[in-house]
């Protein structure tokens, strides 16, 4: 294996906030907002950034070696992401045959601490936790630690990025955190 690059711990959360972090925030009304539009107020999320545009280096979307694609968001030093195999999706059914699982957490060092769950999209309903690492040289998350008892595990054990292309200045440490 190649030599991971810094990228944190990648603490995943999924639900209720495990020790804080990374909680979503509920949209307020700006101070400067009219009546028809609202903003989202980064600040209650302890790991990301006061910019709702901001793009970490993981932000895009990956394929797993399971089949799936995952769509990961980076803001700051949080993550989130969405995955499945499911390619045609039927809006509103669930137990639809293959699986689909939400994930959230931190990016802190180089390791990615995270907790993940399927939803109900899917006939899989698992979850647990994982430590992954990023590859930098080879474009990849590679887990290297399963964590919990839920079954099935998670299937995939390597990410490779579809798209976008990393950008050649950014870099997942850099936490945009205060």
């Amino acid at each position: 294996m190649k030599t991971p690059r810094p990228v944190g711990s990648f603490l995943l959360v999924l639900g209720a906030a495990v020790m804080g972090a990374c909680q979503p925030a509920a949209p307020t009304a700006s101070p400067s907002a009219s009546a028809s539009t609202t903003a989202t107020d980064l600040s209650t999320i302890g790991c990301a950034t006061d910019d709702p545009a901001d793009v970490g280096e993981l932000t895009g979307a990956w394929a797993g070696d399971d089949n799936g694609v995952y769509y990961i968001r980076q803001v700051g030093d949080c993550v989130w992401w969405f995955g499945t195999e499911l390619v045609d999706i039927e809006p509103g059914l669930t137990g639809q045959h293959g699986f689909a699982n939400v994930a959230s957490g931190r990016v802190v060092g180089t390791r990615i601490e995270v907790e993940w769950a399927d939803v109900p999209m899917g006939n899989i309903l698992g979850g647990g936790g994982l430590t992954l690492v990023y590859v930098e040289e080879d474009g990849q998350l590679v887990i290297t630690e399963r964590r919990g008892t839920w079954t099935p595990h998670f299937g995939a054990t390597v990410f490779t990025r579809i798209e976008p292309a990393a950008s050649p200045g950014a870099t997942p440490s850099e936490s945009g955190s205060p």
